[in-house]
């Protein structure tokens, strides 16, 4: 794979040498949030001419810009913003030539072409470019469509939203993907200024500041700011390409020297919705929705054709509710009862005192029936059959579901104001301006507990300056804020007690606070030299994340029925030999006695310490600052080698900082992480074992010490593109085909880079406990009710730290062992060998124009990538060798898969009664994997099978597991092995 990667990378660079020589001497395209106009001028016989004078001029501001023809008829206006314009051409001997209704698309460039007849200069031809009519693209090998302002006004959009247009292209899913691209790596500019969410980086999903599944941005784009946008969806050119998705760039609108304005309102009564059909049958009325959505804009000249202001304000106003169900006991579980369907298919009822026999007198708890008796009279049940463990969805056992319509207000305001300035002729200045003030409602998980609601009040701030620095050389700078602040306002501040699968009082989600401030610096320099269009720049962010989580702040615990054993015997064991129990009720039992015995069987303490190793209270959040630089540059040269024949090549470079904690809050292994998985996968294959345990260290570069991870500095991306108008004017082909720009023939190879360090800073922070943060969980089925009795429920907020086997840390130094008493974990890091995902792209692409202004496109697109992001577990069951019978993992496991599926169709099942299984578990052979493995362990049989198991040799025990419980998760089969040899006091061996 290397070897191919390596020759791969060879033949690029060879390619590149042939290409990008050119850029030694000239090196363009529209930067991203601008245009490019472009064409060729000549005579009625299509020679071409030299040396005129080609002047484009803003319609709207008249602001202008000139140009002269090369050698080979050739002009160029580069880094201007998109918008409506006219286009005139002077020659000596010819007429002057106006084109008008040019229309400059948001980063993709326009191909005027004008014909000059011979005639006197003062006098003038006029014709129309067609503003209505679809252009072909016939500069480049970029894909993606555009939607200019009438479009966005006037298309459909589900409460004004103009960011579900974004996924309306093709090759775009609703998620957000492009061609075959992750949807967390799109890029999105509003006016040449980055606006990515910048953790999830998603166009496709629901983010902190939006309801709608079609945005991720952190400026709402307002409908009536948006003068266009484009998403490229393949082979961007190189001053694109931040990463590997979805290039979208987002232009608003600016002010003009006439006055302008629009209002609207828009009004969605409840009336006009319909009831659901589980609401029509639990008896709940049809949710309320009111939707309005209003606003306007206005736009004009503060100074005739020197100063422009432009201004829109949009909101939006729901008052609508939604319908929620929530499992909740019913009366009969708060009196203490128990009830399940018999063998007979009858219903049992199990009383309090039948159950205290049943558990060795443990019996109900007076608490937790009290706790279930007040949530069944307050929350009583009226859905069946969707929610609970009615078994016909009209019977009733011991939960059963609570339906109900909740408000959920949304009150969205955005303002967004632009002013341009034509400081002089050569020079223009803009500055925009994007405040927004949302409250989104939550859904609260009762209708009167606490909603869960979001507060967000993102703002950004763009300025533009562009200095035509002569007929050839044209220089464009941006500079933006773009600044996100929202606050996840949890429903509990305290500890999460509740009894499972039967009732929680609340959904205990906790407060989240983000301000993630993004500086972005970018600067574009055009260079016009013959038939080149050169283009270099750099696009430079500094990136800060600021969180503020209470999500380790608290500590959990609750009656879990899968963690709870009965002297090796599960609870509905213990039921059974009481009661019989039906089949299929096993899980009926055990959820519902698990909350009337009122034993905690799983709790977890959380612990947090300050970067000096202080242990924090109980209920202290958790604050962090994960901060990341990224530098761009590119260069990149269109060639319009003939006419109808158009190269562009370029390469661009990035360089991603890793990612780092501003304040020191930063750990890393001592080994990395994709090394130690190889080696204990070495070790596997030789039948050894390689458990060596993981340091963790301080890292990063407030610690003065390496960073998570290195710097990767080999993203070099080279793109190339060729466009090709044919120009046939008869026959065969020029049905096909077609004259004179009528078809384009376009295709293109690129590389891009993800980055990567945002969503890695936040992965780590939220699930990583190797360093600041750490917790203690109780073991699976540590208790019973007859020799360690759990401890009991006392309340809904109780202390979890009270509670056995939990020891709270006196502080926290460093270097650790995590954990430090080599006990069982699950931890979560970083790799150290992590680098930034390649991805390869090509495309094909055919265009061609119809009558009635239809045009149609068919594309091949192909993409391939590497090194992209997975998560690992690098402590897996590894596939070991049994060194003497030469036998692996999954060859033994498979083989008593067989006999398991054999025994199957044998009728022989976990249902089949105790005496059959076990005399079918008895008649298998030692296998010898297993036997040489684990055959001297004490007490394998009971470890794997319980009571059933006594006795067994390691081969039947394995059976017995697969058989008796119906498992077929063979890696969990592995893990229980794991720990019949650590409780055995011998070596892990997967």
């Amino acid at each position: 794979m290397n070897s191919r990667h390596t020759s791969f990378g060879r033949r690029v660079a060879t390619l590149l040498g042939t290409l990008v020589l050119p850029l030694l001497v000239c090196a363009s395209a529209h930067a991203q949030g601008t245009s490019s106009v472009r064409g060729t001028i000549a005579d009625a016989q299509g020679n071409v001419v030299a040396g005129a004078t080609v002047t484009l001029t803003n319609i709207e501001t008249n602001a202008a810009r000139t140009a002269t023809t090369s050698d080979e008829g050739g002009y160029s206006f580069e880094l201007i913003q998109p918008g409506n314009y006219q286009l005139e051409a002077e020659a000596t001997g010819f007429k002057k030539g106006v084109v008008t209704d040019v229309r400059a698309l948001v980063a993709k460039p326009t191909e005027v072409n004008i014909a000059l007849e011979v005639g006197a200069v003062t006098e003038s031809v006029t014709v129309a470019a067609g503003s209505g009519e679809v252009l072909l693209n016939t500069q480049d090998a970029t894909l993606g469509n555009n939607f200019v302002a009438e479009q966005i006004a006037q298309l459909p959009l589900e409460a004004r939203n103009v960011a579900t247009l974004l996924t309306l292209q093709p090759g775009v899913t609703r998620g957000g993907s492009v061609a075959g691209s992750r949807a967390d790596q799109a890029n999105v500019t509003l006016d040449g200024v980055d606006i990515n969410e910048q953790q999830s980086n998603q166009i496709g999903a629901v983010s902190s500041n939006s309801t709608d599944p079609s945005t991720n941005t952190v400026l709402r784009l307002n409908s009536e700011a948006v003068e266009e946008f484009r998403v490229v969806t393949s082979n961007a050119n190189a001053q694109m390409g931040r990463s590997s998705g979805a290039q979208v760039s987002v232009v608003t609108k600016s002010g003009g020297n006439a006055f302008s304005g629009s209002a609207f309102w828009f009004h969605r009564p409840t009336i006009l919705t319909a009831n659901d059909f589980f609401n029509n049958r639990s008896g709940v009325e049809r949710p309320a929705l009111i939707r309005n959505t209003y606003g306007g804009s206005i736009g004009g000249p503060i100074k005739q054709d020197k100063l422009f202001f432009f201004y829109s304000y949009e909101a939006r106003k729901d008052r609508s509710q939604t319908s929620a169900v929530r499992v909740v006991p019913l009366a009969s579980l708060g009196r203490g009862e128990l009830r399940f369907v018999n063998p007979s298919g009858g219903i049992t009822t199990l009383n309090a005192a039948q159950i205290a026999t049943a558990t060795n007198g443990v019996g109900v708890s007076p608490i937790s029936q009290a706790a279930l008796a007040a949530a069944a009279a307050r929350y009583p049940a009226n859905e069946f059959g969707t929610q609970g463990d009615s078994p016909n969805g009209t019977t009733l056992l011991n939960t059963a579901g609570y339906r109900f319509n909740v408000s959920q207000p949304i009150d969205l305001n955005s303002h967004v104001a632009r002013f341009d300035y034509n400081l002089t002729d050569r020079q223009t200045l803009f500055v925009r301006g994007n405040a927004i003030h949302d409250l989104i409602g939550g859904v609260p998980w009762f209708p009167d507990t606490p909603s869960p609601d979001t507060w967000s009040h993102p703002s950004g701030l763009a300025v533009g300056h562009t200095w035509t620095i002569s007929n050839r050389f044209v220089n464009n700078f941006h500079y933006g804020m773009t600044r996100q602040a929202f606050s996840q306002q949890g429903d509990a501040g305290k500890n999460e007690v509740y009894f499972r699968f039967i009732f929680a009082p609340v959904l205990d989600s906790r407060t989240l606070t983000r301000i993630t401030p993004t500086h972005n610096i970018t600067d574009d320099f055009s260079w016009i030299a013959g038939n080149h269009s050169a283009q270099f720049g750099t696009n430079i962010r500094i990136i800060r994340n600021k969180r503020t989580s209470y999500s380790n702040a608290f500590d959990t615990a609750y009656t879990n029925p899968s963690y709870y054993s009965a002297s090796g015997t599960i609870l509905s064991d213990a039921i059974n030999g009481v009661s019989p129990i039906g089949s299929g009720q096993a899980s009926v039992v055990q959820n519902s006695l698990a909350a009337l015995l009122g034993r905690l069987s799983t709790y977890t303490a959380r612990f947090t310490f300050d970067k000096d190793g202080t242990l924090l209270e109980p209920g202290a959040p958790t604050e962090r600052e994960f901060a990341t630089e990224e530098y761009d540059f590119y260069v990149q040269d269109t060639w319009k080698f003939r006419q109808n024949l158009t190269f562009t090549y370029g390469l661009r470079y990035g360089l991603s900082m890793p990612i780092y904690e501003t304040q020191g809050f930063e750990t890393k292994p001592n080994i990395a992480l994709s090394e130690y998985l190889r080696r204990r996968v070495a070790a596997s294959e030789q039948g050894q074992n390689y458990i060596e345990p993981l340091v963790v260290d301080l890292s990063g570069p407030a610690n003065n010490r390496e960073t998570m991870y290195p710097l990767d500095k080999n993203n070099f991306q080279p793109r190339v593109g060729v466009a090709w108008s044919p120009n046939f004017k008869s026959g065969f082909l020029g049905a096909v085909f077609g004259g004179e720009d009528q078809s384009v023939i376009r295709g293109g190879f690129a590389v891009t880079n993800d980055y990567i360090g945002q969503q890695l800073a936040v992965r780590f922070d939220t699930v990583n406990s190797l360093g600041f943060s750490s917790s203690q969980t109780s073991p699976a089925n540590f208790c019973n009710f007859t020799t360690r009795v759990c401890p009991l429920f006392t309340g809904y907020a109780q202390d979890v730290r009270s509670l056995p086997i939990i020891v709270a840390p006196t502080g926290l130094t460093f270097p650790q062992q995590q954990p430090a008493d080599n006990s069982l974990r699950i931890e979560s890091s970083l790799d150290e060998e992590i680098i930034s995902p390649t991805s390869y792209s090509w495309n094909l692409t055919w265009e061609r124009k119809l009558p009635k202004g239809l045009v149609i496109q068919a594309s091949y697109i192909g993409r391939d990538a590497k090194n992209l992001l997975a998560a690992r577990d690098v402590m897996m069951p590894n596939n070991l060798r049994d060194p003497q019978s030469g036998m692996d993992w999954y060859t033994a496991a498979g083989t008593i898969e067989d006999i398991r599926r054999n025994l199957a169709a044998q009728g022989i099942t976990a249902a089949s009664p105790r005496a059959a299984q076990l005399a079918a578990i008895n008649a298998v052979a030692p296998i010898a994997y297993f036997e040489n493995l684990f055959g001297s362990i004490p007490g394998i049989g009971t470890t794997l099978c319980g009571s059933r198991g006594a006795g067994m040799n390691a081969t039947r025990a394995v059976l017995c597991d697969a058989l008796v419980f119906n498992r077929n998760d063979w890696t969990t089969t592995q893990a229980e092995l794991d720990f019949a040899l650590l409780d055995a006091g011998r070596d892990q061996l997967f």
